[in-house]
């Protein structure tokens, strides 16, 4: 599964030794210590992810609860454009 949110792409797989736990991988660790404390995220050079964390099912629907809850926008189109505009602000 991959999850994009305005704060980083995640990509969701199976740990494939214990079918309980999922594995969170990104490739930029700032998208993970949003969410994990620093000391879970481990480097993991995984097909093109460098940065995953390792966490049960139960912990990964909280943490889409989570997600979901921080939504608060009406216009997600509008809020990409204008951080698209100051994106390209800061790289002039």
């Amino acid at each position: 599964m991959i999850i994009t949110t305005i704060h980083g792409t995640y990509s969701i797989i199976s740990n494939e030794k214990d079918q309980d736990k999922l594995i969170i991988r990104s490739k930029e660790k700032s998208s993970l210590t949003r969410i994990f404390d620093e000391k879970r995220i481990v480097q993991c050079e995984i097909e093109g992810f460098s940065f995953c964390v390792s966490l049960c099912k139960q912990e990964f629907a909280h943490i889409l609860i989570m997600l979901v809850k921080e939504i608060n926008y009406s216009d997600l189109d509008q809020y990409l454009s204008e951080a698209a505009v100051y994106v390209n602000r800061i790289m002039a």
